[in-house]
């Protein structure tokens, strides 16, 4: 009797202690619906390698201005169509490093029930939002967890609330955290989405490029 007492305690304990735990993720109500955002900081080798990305893009816009900085030589006509070529390509590859050091990090979900749609957007250190995709909430097909078995300490015991675009097996994930965290913004999704979804049907708007 004592063992099955100290067992309850056990488990009431660990659930008080999953309840009480932070949520890693945020809802942040607005006049227009709401903004589903993940808290985990952003990963050190992505920051580093935004950092490292920035700075070889500045060193190339510098090398190709500085092909027209130098003084012409002897055979300056020969050498111009080098210089263009040598600054096109000094230029594009700086333009791909600063579009990736500038490009969002931190992804949120905004359910916006005024006008009927989801929008995935992901957001720069700076708070520059990038529109990745639109969906209007009857292209929605279902909400639920996915329980992740195995893999990871980090994941251990915790669930993605994902969407499910149509019938199909495309997934747009929402949050992820402890089922319990998970249930009542669940609950909230897929009442949203069933009612307004059948009072307005909106237009089909796939993810942005």
């Amino acid at each position: 009797m004592a063992m099955t007492v100290d067992i309850l305690d056990r488990d009431i304990s660990i659930g008080r202690r999953r309840r009480d735990a932070p949520r890693p993720f945020e809802v942040e109500e607005t006049f227009w619906g709401y903004v589903v955002r993940a808290r985990q900081a952003m990963p050190v080798l992505l920051l580093a390698g935004q950092v490292l990305a920035w700075s070889l893009g500045i060193v190339l816009v510098v090398a190709g201005a500085g092909l027209w900085v130098l003084p012409a030589t002897a055979g300056a006509a020969d050498v111009l169509p080098l210089r263009i070529g040598a600054s096109v390509v000094f230029l594009a590859f700086a333009a791909i490093l600063l579009w990736f050091a500038s490009r969002g990090t931190e992804s949120e979900l905004q359910v916006d029930t005024a006008q009927g749609e989801v929008r995935e957007v992901v957001r720069n250190r700076a708070g520059k939002p990038t529109l990745v995709g639109r969906y209007g909430f009857d292209s929605i097909g279902g909400v639920f967890l996915e329980r992740h078995a195995g893999g990871s300490k980090a994941l251990s015991g915790q669930a993605t609330l994902v969407l499910r675009y149509r019938n199909t097996a495309q997934t747009l994930p929402v949050a992820i955290g402890s089922e319990t965290h998970l249930a009542a913004l669940r609950d909230r999704l897929g009442r949203d989405l069933m009612v307004r979804g059948r009072a307005a049907p909106m237009p089909d708007r796939q993810r942005a490029a």
